[in-house]
């Protein structure tokens, strides 16, 4: 009697053991190399960062160098107008279109200092949607991993017309790892 339920019990086990090979290899079949694609692509994106910083860079230097020859118009307009006001200078219309013409050049520089920033904010805001997505999908990669693996549990082999069993075993094995069981380290 023994060795018959003995016997299911490995029966069952081989059974369990060819259906999980057969669903791994269907969906090997169906999806094939999507965690590979992933984790290829998420490489990409790190190396592809770094452009993004450098350009990143080179918009808030343009954006800073913008600024300041903006700050610089109004200074040069304000300054006019002290001297307008104050009586220094007497020819009005000369002196009013030196201002009108640093106001007009420090409104184009603020309208390309906000250009600038506004690439900027798009180029980060591309960056993090594209980062949200390919975390996404990178969290979905499943782990194949091979090596030795270690267990314990009960065990049942058969020797040649005799099967044994033991209720505590510790095996050691080389392999990879087919699935991983949800709840399972």
């Amino acid at each position: 009697m023994t060795r018959r339920i003995v016997a299911y019990l490995i029966a069952a086990a081989i059974a369990l053991a060819v259906i999980v090979y057969t669903l791994h290899q269907v969906e090997r079949f169906f999806l094939p190399n999507r965690d590979a694609e992933t984790t290829r692509s998420s490489h990409a994106m790190l190396k592809l960062h770094d452009a993004r910083v450098r350009e990143r860079a080179k918009l808030a230097a343009i954006e800073a160098r913008l600024g300041r020859a903006v700050a610089g118009e109004r200074t040069a307009a304000d300054s006019l107008r002290r001297l307008l006001a104050t009586g220094q200078r007497v020819d009005t219309v000369k002196v009013l279109q030196e201002i009108a013409t640093h106001d007009s050049s420090a409104a184009r520089g603020c309208s390309l200092v906000v250009l600038a920033c506004q690439r900027r904010a798009d180029s980060a805001e591309r960056e993090a949607a594209d980062l949200h997505r390919q975390l996404g999908a990178q969290v979905q990669v499943r782990d194949h991993r091979c090596g030795i693996f270690a267990g314990v549990g009960p065990a049942a082999w058969v020797d040649g017309d005799v099967v044994h069993s033991r209720q505590w075993v510790a095996t050691m094995a080389l392999g990879c790892r087919v699935m991983r069981l949800p709840l399972l380290p």
